[in-house]
This record gives C-alpha cells, structure tokens and sequence, in this order.
C-alpha cells in the first residue's frame, strides 16, 4: 500500500514539473460564441503587468507574464490617468465554433502613442502589428479611429494575446472583440454618431457666421471661433480623427498638434465668454481676470516647443479642470445675481460641458472609470452646449435691441429737451441783446469802443452807457453771476433797475446804492459785481464807484505808469444798508479809460497774474488810439479761441478824452 501511494505522488510531481507553463496565465479561453453579433468587452478576462522600461519582443513578454506579478481587471476597463509606463495586456479566445472566423481587436481610445498587437497560436505562428498615434495611420489593419488587429481563427482554434501599450496622454485601454462583421457595423454606428455631432457644429457655426454678419456683434464671431477650435479642430484630435481623415502620413504633427489644439480651445473661452455674459459692464473685475487668464493660454502656447508633451498635457488637465469650475461660478453670478437673461442659457450649456468635461478629464486622470458615460459625456455635453448657446445669442440680440430701443428713446427724449433748450437760449439771446446798448452815444470830445465777446450762447457780463444832461455821460459795467436763460433773466433786472435809478441818482455811488436796493432780497440770493463811473466834459472829471468789481486803469501817453482806480465797496445783493463812496478824478485830454470785466485778465495769463501782464501790455502801448488798444485786444481774444472756448465771458469799454 505505502509504495503505491509513493508512487502516485511520483507521478504528480512529475506531472507538474514538467507541464508546459500557459502563455496567459490567470485566464480562461474566451469563447467566441459569446460576442455573437455584438462587441465584446474583454474587460472581465484580461491580466496585465507594467513595464519601466518599455518592452517589444515576444519572448521578454512571454517571460515576463510567466515571471511577474500580475494584476486581473476584473470588470473594470483599464484605466492609469496620466503616465510614463508600459502595460502588457493578455487574453485568450477560443473558436468554439465548426467553421472559420476572422475577428477584429481593437481599441477604443485613440490617444495612445504605441500599440504592439501579438497573436500566438497553437502550432507556435506568432503574428503581430505596431501602431499608434505616432505611427502611420495605414499600419491599422482596418480604417477605425481606435487602434485594430484583425486575425482568422480556425474552427476550435485557441489563440493569445498579448497587447502592449504606452501614451503621453492618459492611459485608458478599452479593448474590445467582435467578428469582422460586428466591428463594421460598430465602426458605421459610431461614423454616423460622430458625423451627427460634427454636423450639428458645422451648421451652428455657419448660422452663427451668418447671424453675425448680419447684426455685426462681435459676440457672435468669438463664439464661431469658439465652435471651430473647440467642437471642431479638438475634437477632430481628440477623438482620433485628424489621421483618418486629414493627416494619415503625419503621425508627428498629429501628435504635436493635440496640445496645441487644447490650449487655444482654452484660450477661445475666453474671448466667448467676456462678450456672451457682457462681464465688462456686469462684472469688470472678473473680466479683468479673464484677460489674465486669457494671458496664462498664450504663455502656454509659447511653452509648448520647450517643455515636455506630457507635463503640458497635464497642466492642461489641471488648467481646464479649474477654469470649469470657475466659469460656472461666474456664469451664475451673472446670470442670478446680477439678472443678465443670456448669462442663464451660458450656465445650463457650460454646466452640461463641465459635467462633461469632468467625467472625460477624471477619466484620463485615473480617477473615474471607463464606460460609456465617461467615453462620450464631453461630445454630448458639447452638443448640448451648441444649441443652448444658439438660443443664448439670440435671447441676447432680443435684451441688446431692448436696450438699443431704451436708449434711442431717451436719445429723443434728450434731442426734444436739446431743442427746447436751444429755443430757451436763443429767446435768452434775444433778451440779452434787447439789455445791452444798440448804438452807442456819439459825444463831442469823447471816443468810445465797446467788446463784448460772451463764453457761451448767453453771457452773464453787463454793460450801458447813458447820456446824462449835457456834459455827462453815465456807465455801468456789471458781472452777473452764472450764464444762459438765468444770467439773461438776472441782466434784464438789472438793466431795469439801472434804467429806473438813472432817473434820480447823479451820482455812481448813488446809482449803485439804489440798484442794490432794487436787487437785494430779491436775485435769488445771488450776488453781481459792478463798477459805474460819470464822465462831466466840461468840469474834465471822472467819478467812480465800484461794487466788488474789478479796477477801472486810466493812461495817457504822458503816462509812466498805469492808474489803477477802485473805491471800496461790497457786492450788490449783499445787504440793502449798503453805501459805496466815490472818488473824483481830474481828466485830461488824451486820458484813456479802461473798464472791464475779470475775464480779460484770462488773455494775458501766462503763468503770472493776468492783471500785471496787462498792465505791462496797456503801458507799453499808452501812446496808441482806443481803436488801435481795440484792435490789439481783439487779436489777442481771436489767438486766446485758438487754443479752446473761453472760460468767462470777456467785456470791455475804450474810453478817450479828445
């Protein structure tokens, strides 16, 4: 009994040392029945183990599945986020079936950089195929965006395999099996899903290029530019279709272009997004750091030759993921808080975006799994954005042209009141004409030149000059507070007040005091300066008297320095008690007399006092006529409009003594 059981033990360990290893250890044939018209997810039968380094031949994979410590899937499409390593996939699939099959492997995510396919049958063939995004796009056994290896199984035929993968991008390895037949019709399915999804982009774009030569808003051309580098040239990237369609010999620009192409996708946000939510009247402060952001794209794009693919792709992850949530937050702020209308259909379409965009890039970071959900959430999303957008722009050309029509309605209502205006000023023109003097008083012996030159339509200085008895001519001169309707309104009070005192005062001090009685209490509590003089020809004297107003100067040419005359005395308006004291003065002939307002000092200023220069100027020209002072004051008011309208009004009165 003891040497038969020794011997069965013999032939068990002989059994096991010498058994012929399985090339896919871990897994059990897959049998072909079971993706019987379908696709079928090998997720639930693969092993896989990493390589650093990369690897290439069979026998050191074949080694390495016998050697290293392998990891199931279990269910789970493979997914590693972002990095630098090699993964060596391996399945089995059995032909449980009476005739031949040529099945399809393949791929579904087009981002990987090399894909190594080895078939290992039976009898000891090994077949195999190398492609990628960085290889030509012919080394595909069939024209499909994902990566395909195509191999002919004979009835009850076992075949392995081993799949070999690595990328710059993230890693996601959703391998699939399906009869030649199946894989065509899964690869029709998804041409035309993709073809719905880039011809809802075309034709939104073109409606939207349209549109916007139509109504000329920029919001409408940033937007376009937004469709066809985002929905348009990144997708086509994205999801594997610049070899297949544009670019199948190019595998090295195809690879450069996708960082490229993500960066201004980011940087197109921008610019959509200032114009669509109007952030520079709703929000100034967050388009300024939309600017700065919009600057951190450009500095990226710079970056791109200097720095490795696979750092700028991940800070592209990391710079979009941020910006989602961002963007979202300004979009409610704008669209809720601050009640822009358009704002709303920009939340709802980026929020279907983000929600989209997140599940792609937590996919391609490791952090959500590989199904469907996450495999098409972006292109959905994105399409739902499109159309939400549309209605956008449109409801925001509606709440635009509301706020064109509210403001062309206030434009006229403004325009009736400029016009209104414009009657009130010329019948306070009219007004203030009908105050100054028409014709001035022609007296033997006396020369008289008067200017007048107002800073607006209406100005606020006054001026008459009156014959009084035989001898004597009377003037006052007044500067009267303000300008237009009010200041014609307030010289036409005065010109009454002046006109019903000339009928008992003789004197200027009497004349003033009898003008501030008139106006005190009763102009608006406001205050006017004025000076009034008496000229008497035949005593040859001059009496002055003054109001706050500025100095009369009297000259001759004998004359070596000007005479500055102002007698003391308050503003009119200030109180009804008020007297103003005269002085006389002894006129000769040849004597010159200037009055003014304080606006002619304006002429002279040049960074000194305007009076002192003025003075300088009248002393050096002593000896000339009033015209010819007349004219030099004039030259000097033409050079002074030159350089821009007058700050006050200018009025003076030439007075000589012949």
């Amino acid at each position: 009994m003891k040497q038969i059981f020794t011997f069965i033990l013999l032939c068990l360990f002989h059994t096991n040392l010498f058994a012929t290893p399985k090339p896919c250890p871990n897994t059990n044939p897959i049998p072909l029945s079971v993706a019987d018209g379908t696709t079928y997810d090998l997720s639930d039968h693969l092993v896989y183990f990493t390589a650093s380094p990369a690897i290439h031949s069979i026998s050191e994979v074949r080694d390495q599945f016998q050697t290293s410590a392998l990891q199931k899937s279990g269910g789970v499409i493979p997914n590693f986020g972002n990095t630098d390593k090699q993964y060596w996939f391996c399945f089995t699939i059995q032909n449980d079936e009476s005739k031949q099959k040529r099945i399809v492997t393949f791929i579904k995510y087009p981002l990987l950089d090399d894909v190594k396919f080895f078939a290992l049958r039976e009898s000891g063939e090994i077949s195999e195929n190398q492609q990628g995004r960085r290889f030509p796009f012919q080394n595909r056994d069939r024209d499909y965006r994902g990566f395909s290896f195509a191999t002919d199984l004979l009835p009850q035929e076992t075949v392995t395999y081993y799949v070999g993968v690595k990328t710059d991008s993230s890693m996601s390895v959703p391998l699939m099996v399906a009869e030649e037949k199946n894989f065509y019709t899964f690869v029709s399915l998804d041409t035309l899903l993709q073809g719905i999804f880039f011809g809802i982009v075309g034709v939104m774009s073109i409606y939207n290029l349209f549109v916007y030569f139509m109504v000329r808003d920029k919001a409408y051309i940033f937007y376009v530019l937004y469709l066809l580098i985002s929905a348009v040239s990144f997708q086509f990237s994205l999801q594997g279709l610049l070899p297949v369609l544009f670019f199948p010999n190019s595998p090295e620009f195809v690879y450069n272009s996708h960082n490229l192409l993500y960066f201004l996708f980011l940087l197109t946000c921008f610019p959509m997004s200032i114009t669509f939510m109007n952030l520079k009247e709703n929000a100034p402060l967050i388009r300024k750091w939309f600017l700065g952001l919009m600057v951190v794209s450009i500095v990226s794009i710079c970056l791109l030759p200097f720095l490795s693919y696979r750092f700028m792709n991940q800070a592209g992850d990391i710079f979009s993921f941020l910006l989602a949530f961002f963007a979202l937050f300004v979009s409610y702020y704008v669209a809720f808080i601050k009640k822009f209308p358009p704002a709303r259909f920009y939340f709802y379409g980026y929020f279907m975006v983000i929600v989209g965009g997140l599940a792609t890039v937590l996919k391609y970071m490791g952090f959500f799994p590989v199904n469907a959900f996450t495999e098409n959430s972006f292109q959905v999303g994105m399409a739902i954005e499109v159309l939400l957008m549309a209605f956008g722009l449109g409801d925001r050309i509606s709440v635009v042209r509301k706020e064109k029509d509210k403001i062309q309605f206030k434009a006229e209502i403004n325009k009736q009141k400029l016009i209104a205006y414009g009657k009130e000023l010329k019948l306070a023109q009219k007004l203030q004409e009908s105050t100054l003097p028409q014709i001035l008083p022609k007296f033997p012996g006396l020369v008289i030149k008067t200017g007048y030159f107002p800073a607006s339509l209406v100005g606020g200085d006054f001026y008459d000059i009156t014959v009084y008895g035989k001898h004597q001519i009377c003037c006052l001169i007044a500067d009267v507070t303000g300008h237009g309707v009010p200041a014609a309104i307030e010289a036409a009070m005065l010109k009454i007040a002046y006109m019903q005192t000339l009928a008992f005062a003789n004197k200027p001090g009497k004349v003033l005091e009898s003008i501030n009685v008139s106006l005190a209490g009763n102009y608006k509590n406001q205050f006017l300066t004025a000076s009034a003089i008496f000229i008497d020809l035949e005593l040859k004297q001059l009496r002055v008297a003054n109001a706050g107003h500025p100095a009369l100067y009297k000259f001759n040419e004998n004359s070596t320095a000007i005479e500055v005359i102002r007698p003391k005395g308050k503003l009119i308006g200030y109180s009804k008690e008020v007297q103003y004291p005269e002085e006389i003065h002894k006129l000769s002939p040849g004597d010159k007399i200037l009055l003014f307002t304080d606006g002619i000092w304006d002429l002279w200023e040049n960074g000194d006092s305007g009076e002192e220069e003025l003075l300088g100027w009248l002393l050096a020209r002593k000896a000339e006529s009033v015209e010819s002072l007349y004219g030099g004051i004039d030259e000097h008011i033409r050079l002074r409009n030159k350089e821009g309208p007058a700050d006050d009004d200018i009025t003076f009165i030439l007075f000589e003594i012949s």
